[in-house]
């Protein structure tokens, strides 16, 4: 039975919470000023909103659990964007009489309705109005008369005339979109038709909405005048990242380089799995909109990468009678489970590929190249399979249970590559220019027996090229695994817009070890665009930590000391300022990069610790978490994810990092490129150091600074 959704604010309870916030926020891997609730499952980030002075803060959430489950929308509020009171729930699920369950409220924005378009109040007290998905779970006829089935998203609207503490649905007209255009529907998008995003377009005198079908990777962008009344006008994509479902989309102005008489669109969008790393990601776009349609800048759209032109064979495995043959492009040697092997049929039934599957996933051994030298500044192949990344400290080890491609230079791995937990080839690429005209081989690596998923490794073509290729060239958001679902807050001035995005992935969200609630969100960011490198780039920064930060440690070096210098700190919430220049990109006597390293959340001896880095050959930053505590939950967690990061145009690389108990977020440069990523690590380690490649760095600067919690 349907009924009108009114949540009565509880003072009660919200007092109660404040009363033993001290002693809940506490738990070991509870973040100390990044929001979670109280307890129970989190996910997406919905409905953001400031409205007179306060900060709402909805979002999916699970009353019941630590999973996924009974969506509702979880609801918290804020004067400062850092100090949050958790709410009674906001929309909760409904269920029938026997407590199955009809309804799920699932991803959706908020707005204020100020000229009461709506008619849910009046002008002079203006109502605000939530767009949300509403995912039904059985096959009903709805008060409005509308009948749904199983499975089925449609958008639904509710209101809310005590400033956002309470809801009622529109149950008279609810789902005010039904289903999609009649063009577009098809048996998956009636079921995967979801997350409108909604603003009002000034100058068109109409409400905006834009709202993803997943598996075909399109936005639709409606319009309205009331809130109730929606009609299609265009569509985007499908363009760039789409090996995964598009989610969660957003359309918001910014000026460029901060000039208000050049503003830009950006639209940004969920994409899972298919992200940077494993999993989920987010991905944006640049343009312009005119009221009813979005165009993409053409330098912000990529046509599909394959094999570079120019490219030369180092592999093709189009010899299928054996690794060791005179008309193999290379003579390969096999160990343990793999002698004997022999290259398959790929995916396109055209192409062949090295399967370590061979008998099952429990085969394990290596399998390597003859000697080759290294002849252009690019290695590009196309890889899949199991993702067990190469890891130095288990290497060669009875411990080593990785699925890689290794590139070894004098026995030594300098590059590597794993697969995706997935058996689709994609396009992956070293620079080895540092290593030109070396001696190399080329390893395959499976000592992953398959236990806890995806053990062994599919590797195609191998290539020599003068550029790098790239499966599913994106402009993404942040680059690590932990910054999903991004959403942008609506009620702001002019063109002010503050970001946060679920900080999981739902490669493992459900396995994460915390308790008892499980998610955090990113710290809130302020977006803005800027002129990088000739193209205009989407900029993040930490929105304002200052009122909660002091500094406990600054020290500059003209040159660094020795190789590790360890910092007479510690702390376990910490905004960390790095800054250096780079004298030379390789360390020529000992043929290894030039890599500056910060450590934290390390034990004394450094043996565990998340690793900040920054690579000069490769002018990449990196986050390597595979020795940063608790990894072994899920198999895909541990991991090294990078990003490009160009020095300035003064030669200086600069990374703010911030550091919470269970979360670090890598701000690279201006802010153009981002890693988060969450780790687990004892509560014991709170050291803080500098490793370094001895005289490849100068002018160093380190500034750090104590987060306090937000929850004492």
């Amino acid at each position: 039975m349907f009924y009108s959704t009114i949540i009565r604010k509880a003072i009660l309870f919200a007092s109660l919470g404040v009363l033993c916030v001290a002693e809940t926020y506490q738990e070991q891997y509870r973040d100390q000023y990044h929001f979670s609730p109280e307890k129970n499952w989190m996910n997406d980030p919905n409905g953001m909103l400031y409205h007179k002075g306060v900060y709402h803060l909805y979002f999916q959430y699970n009353p019941g659990g630590m999973t996924w489950g009974n969506i509702s929308w979880g609801h918290a509020t804020s004067n400062d964007l850092l100090h949050w009171t958790e709410q009674p729930i906001a929309l909760e699920v409904r269920k029938d009489a026997g407590g199955n369950v009809q309804e799920y409220f699932y991803s959706g924005s908020a707005v204020v309705d100020t000229e009461n378009t709506s008619g849910f109040g009046t002008r002079g007290h203006p109502p605000l109005v939530a767009i949300y998905t509403s995912h039904y779970a059985q096959n009903m006829t709805l008060p409005s008369g509308k009948t749904v089935v199983s499975g089925q998203e449609s958008q639904s609207i509710a209101y809310s005339l005590d400033d956002g503490m309470t809801w009622t649905t529109y149950d008279a007209q609810n789902p005010v979109i039904h289903e999609p255009p009649t063009e577009y529907i098809t048996a998956d998008t009636i079921q995967n038709f979801r997350d409108p995003f909604v603003f009002w377009e000034d100058s068109q005198k109409h409400w905006t909405m834009v709202v993803s079908l997943p598996n075909d990777h399109m936005v639709l962008i409606y319009t309205s005048p009331n809130l109730k009344d929606w009609t299609k006008v265009s569509t985007f994509g499908p363009a760039n990242a789409i090996s995964g479902q598009w989610e969660c989309p957003g359309l918001f102005p910014l000026p460029v380089d901060g000039d208000k008489n050049n503003v830009k669109w950006v639209l940004q969008l969920g994409s899972n799995p298919g992200g940077p790393t494993i999993g989920s990601g987010t991905q944006y776009f640049v343009g312009s909109f005119d009221g009813t349609t979005f165009t993409a800048d053409a330098d912000t759209v990529y046509a599909a990468v394959g094999g570079p032109a120019g490219s030369s064979v180092v592999e093709d495995w189009q010899d299928t009678s054996s690794l060791a043959s005179s008309t193999a492009a290379l003579n390969w040697t096999a160990t343990g489970d793999f002698v004997g092997i022999t290259p398959v049929t790929g995916e396109d039934k055209v192409s062949n590929v090295l399967d370590t599957y061979f008998h099952g996933d429990s085969n394990t051994g290596a399998i390597t190249s003859e000697a080759f030298v290294i002849a252009k500044s690019f290695m590009n192949f196309r890889i899949a399979g199991g993702y067990h990344p190469y890891n130095p400290s288990t290497y060669g080890t009875p411990s080593d249970t990785e699925t890689s491609l290794n590139l070894k230079v004098n026995g030594k791995v300098v590059r590597s590559a794993t697969g995706q937990n997935t058996g689709t080839l994609a396009w992956q690429g070293w620079d080895v220019s540092n290593f030109a005209n070396q001696t190399a081989v080329l390893e395959i690596a499976d000592f992953n027996t398959g236990a806890t998923g995806w053990g062994h490794l599919i590797v195609g073509e191998i290539l020599f090229s003068e550029s790098l290729a790239e499966e599913q060239k994106a402009n993404w958001v942040d680059h690590g695994p932990d910054y999903y679902a991004a959403a942008t807050y609506n009620g702001l001035d002019g063109y002010d817009r503050v970001a946060v995005g679920w900080a999981n992935n739902w490669a493992y969200g459900s396995d994460i070890p915390t308790n008892p609630w499980r998610s955090s969100m990113s710290v809130m960011r302020k977006y803005s665009l800027a002129t990088i490198d000739s193209k205009i780039t989407l900029v993040q920064e930490p929105y304002n930590l200052a009122p909660i930060s002091s500094t406990c440690y600054d020290k500059k070096w003209d040159t660094l000391p020795g190789s590790q210098f360890d910092l007479p700190v510690t702390g376990k919430s910490l905004d960390v300022t790095l800054a250096f220049d780079i004298v030379s990109t390789i360390n020529s006597s000992a043929q290894e990069d030039s890599t500056m390293r910060l450590l934290v959340r390390s034990s004394k001896d450094g043996s565990h610790a998340t690793v900040i880095g920054y690579d000069a050959s490769t002018q990449q930053f990196f986050v390597d978490r595979t020795n940063s505590g608790d990894v072994n939950f899920a198999p895909v967690f541990p991991g090294t994810y990078s990003a490009a990061l160009i020095p300035d145009a003064h030669g200086r690389v600069t990374l703010r990092v911030l550091v919470d108990w269970s979360l670090v977020e890598v701000f690279g440069g201006q802010g153009e490129s981002v890693i988060t990523a969450q780790i687990f690590p004892s509560d014991d380690n709170e050291s803080i150091s500098l490793s370094y490649t001895p005289g490849a760095f100068k002018n160093v600067y380190i500034k750090v600074k104590d987060v306090a919690s937000v929850w004492k």
